[in-house]
């Protein structure tokens, strides 16, 4: 049985015409904002909501969307743990074909789509259903910033809160990237933050040894 979804506005795409624009706004209530900021690791997340337009296009078996989402997050910064407040505002513009009807099949002149092609073959729409809520929680996710960190903390701070040693070689640096956990993908979210930011430490070491024209 699939699960519901905490932000879920379902829209039924029987009745949507080609030459008609449909405008939907769909806003998370407290209770969906509590279970979404769960979902995305989220501290706190408020005043969410998305302005959709939603038309079939012409041909008929595809489904077009673009929308503009705004929301107040609330995340926590990678390396000193504090609270990082942040607005976002996105947009999304995206295609849904109808099941079993998403063929290879041009569609006027705004998109095609080849039913081996994965990467721009559209999603499917399920029963005939469009879950707006939802698409709008997937772009939010899109949106949020990875390795969020607290105003005022800088690059030297982040490298010796994570316990980085920084030197004049930046291959050693990188060397050592998988090295310490045996060539797994470190879990945590700090320890995520700490592998890119010896990728931005040998940068700079490098770029500064170049400089130096050592």
């Amino acid at each position: 049985m699939a699960t519901q979804p905490e932000f879920s506005r379902v829209l039924a795409v029987e009745g949507l015409t080609p030459d008609k624009v449909r405008k939907e706004t769909v806003e998370a209530n407290a209770k969906e904002c509590a279970a979404l900021a769960k979902r995305f690791d989220l501290r706190d997340l408020s005043n969410f909501r998305a302005d959709i337009r939603i038309r079939r296009v012409e041909g008929g078996d595809v489904v077009r969307l673009e929308g503009k989402l705004s929301a107040d997050v609330v995340q926590t910064c990678v390396v000193s743990l504090q609270d990082v407040h942040a607005h976002i505002e996105g947009e999304f513009d995206t295609f849904l074909a109808e099941e079993n009807k998403h063929a290879a099949k041009k569609f006027g002149d705004e998109a095609e789509f080849g039913i081996d092609d994965d990467d721009s073959a559209p999603e499917v729409i399920q029963n005939g259903q469009l879950d707006l809520g939802e698409i709008a929680a997937q772009y939010l996710a899109v949106e949020l910033d990875p390795y969020p960190r607290a105003p005022g903390v800088s690059l030297a701070a982040q490298l010796a809160e994570a316990g980085i040693e920084v030197k004049n070689n930046p291959f050693a640096v990188l060397k050592n990237l998988n090295a310490e956990d045996g060539g797994k993908p470190k879990s945590t979210a700090k320890s995520r933050a700490a592998d890119k930011l010896k990728v931005v430490a040998a940068e700079k070491a490098g770029k500064a040894k170049k400089g130096d024209g050592k």
